[in-house]
C-alpha cells in the first residue's frame, strides 16, 4: 500500500522554548501511530531547500497532526513559515501497543515524538522525575538537561530536598553574545539573556 501524499493546511505555529511547534490540520487523513515519521516539504519550498524534511509527530488525531521543530537551516525555516505543508506518511514502524505500565525516557528534540505515545498508553507513565526523586536528597549535585517543562520539575524536586542542581537551558540565539537579547529567559525572576547568564543556571535561579 502506498504512502498517502496530500497538502495540509497550517493551524498554527507557536514558539516552544528552543523550538517551534508546527500544527497541520489532518482534515481526517490517516495520521498512523505514535513513533511513524512524515516526509514535510513546505509549499512553495525555497529553491535552496529543495528537500522534503523527516520527523516524527508530537501529537495527532482526526483534526490536528503536529510536529517539533528545531529550526536551523533553509528547510526547517520555511516549514515554520509556510501556511501549507505537502505530507508523505505515515511512514515506517511506529511503537507497538503497550499492555502494561510504561517508562518513557526522553530529552531535547528526541522527546518530542513522546506526548503523543502518553496518549495511547493503558497504565500509568513513569516520568524521570519519579526515579530521581527516589535518589534524593543526595550528598552531591544533579545535572540536567532538557525540555523546560523536565527542567523546571528537576529543579523543584531539588529544591524540595535541599540538593544543589545545575541545569543546562536552552534558547533560540541569534548572536551568542547578548547583543539582540533573542535569547531571554526568566532568571532570578527578571528576563534575562542565556547566552550571558548561561546556557548552565543554577536551579534555584530559574524557578517559577
Amino acid at each position: 500500500m502506498l504512502p498517502d501524499r496530500r497538502r495540509l493546511d497550517v493551524a498554527q505555529v507557536e514558539a516552544v522554548g528552543a523550538y517551534t511547534l508546527l500544527v497541520l490540520r489532518t482534515d481526517g487523513h490517516p495520521v498512523g501511530r505514535p513513533g511513524q515519521f512524515f516526509m514535510l516539504q513546505a509549499t512553495p519550498e525555497p529553491a535552496s531547500a529543495y528537500l522534503p524534511r523527516a520527523l516524527s509527530a508530537a501529537w495527532a488525531d482526526e483534526r490536528e497532526l503536529a510536529f517539533l521543530l528545531d529550526v536551523r537551516g533553509a528547510g526547517t525555516t520555511a516549514l515554520a513559515e509556510a501556511a501549507s505543508v505537502e505530507v508523505l506518511g505515515p511512514l515506517g514502524n511506529g511503537f507497538p501497543a503497550a499492555t502494561g505500565p510504561a517508562i518513557l525516557v526522553g530529552g531535547g528534540i528526541g522527546a518530542a515524538i513522546l506526548p503523543w505515545l502518553v496518549r495511547t498508553l493503558p497504565g500509568p507513565v513513569t516520568l524521570v522525575t519519579e526515579p530521581l526523586a527516589r535518589l534524593l536528597p543526595l550528598e552531591g549535585t544533579v545535572y540536567a538537561c532538557g525540555p523546560d517543562p523536565m527542567l523546571q520539575a528537576v529543579a523543584a524536586l531539588c529544591a524540595e530536598h535541599d540538593t544543589p542542581c545545575l541545569l543546562a537551558m536552552e534558547a533560540a540565539m541569534a548572536c551568542g553574545f547578548g547583543a539582540c537579547y533573542g535569547c531571554a529567559v526568566e532568571i532570578d525572576g527578571e528576563w534575562k539573556r542565556l547566552c550571558i547568564e548561561g546556557p548552565v543556571v543554577e536551579a534555584a535561579r530559574v524557578l517559577a
